[in-house]
């Protein structure tokens, strides 16, 4: 009697398709992932300028818990780990609208730098009060903001205190996500950043940098506890 053979389809692999496009190598000083790239349901075109700047959370963290839950230990195919490490850092970078432009700069910017690292964003701050003094005074009334916030967290004897501070805050960084997405949008060409100027881009980057910080401060503000604001 003939046995009968049953051929089967391979199981389709679990491993996110969208990380098998990127080139990411950790081998390549001069290679840059796209993060944007590893969530196409929100960022159908790679990322801005070509998408919108301004995120929705929860949409990007379903799309991350959908990722991760993909790249599980007892699901994954391989490199699991190193898959999600991969997209950790993915997530952690664009839900924060500071690291999110410091990584939109990195992309597009000519010499593809990286305004995270201290002494690149101190170069690029002297920069542009050498290059445009209305920019310098610019920077200059922020950081006046930033030592009022300051004095706000410090004085404080309660949280409720700090509503004002706090709602103030939140409506700065409105408005400088909103004005990124439009200065990206007005300089998109055919999903790349062309005509930009980058001083400015970089001064709203470094603003955004210390609104975050403000509202992280409000966030851990305890009554008696000394105030640090990270530059």
């Amino acid at each position: 009697m003939w046995s009968k053979t049953i051929l089967r389809k391979p199981l389709p692999s679990l491993r996110y398709p969208i990380l098998q496009r990127l080139n990411y190598s950790t081998s390549s000083a001069n290679s840059v992932t796209n993060f944007f790239k590893i969530f196409p349901q929100n960022f159908p075109n790679g990322g801005p300028p070509a998408d919108d700047f301004i995120i929705k959370l929860r949409s990007l963290r379903r799309e991350y818990r959908l990722i991760q839950s993909e790249h599980h230990p007892d699901v994954a195919v391989s490199n699991s780990d190193d898959h999600s490490s991969l997209v950790n850092d993915a997530y952690s970078t664009i839900k924060n609208p500071y690291t999110r432009l410091a990584h939109v700069i990195r992309l597009n910017h000519p010499a593809n730098i990286d305004i995270t690292q201290d002494e690149v964003a101190k170069q690029q701050i002297a920069d542009l009060q050498k290059n445009s003094p209305e920019l310098s005074i610019e920077y200059k009334t922020m950081l006046m903001d930033v030592l009022e916030a300051h004095e706000s967290l410090e004085s404080a004897e309660s949280e409720s205190d700090l509503d004002s501070l706090s709602q103030e805050n939140d409506m700065r960084l409105q408005q400088s996500e909103e004005k990124i997405d439009e200065i990206l949008k007005q300089h998109n060409t055919d999903g790349h950043v062309q005509n930009l100027n980058w001083d400015e881009i970089v001064l709203e980057a470094i603003q955004l940098k210390y609104w975050v910080n403000i509202q992280n401060a409000i966030k851990d503000w305890e009554q008696g506890k000394p105030v640090h604001l990270t530059h």
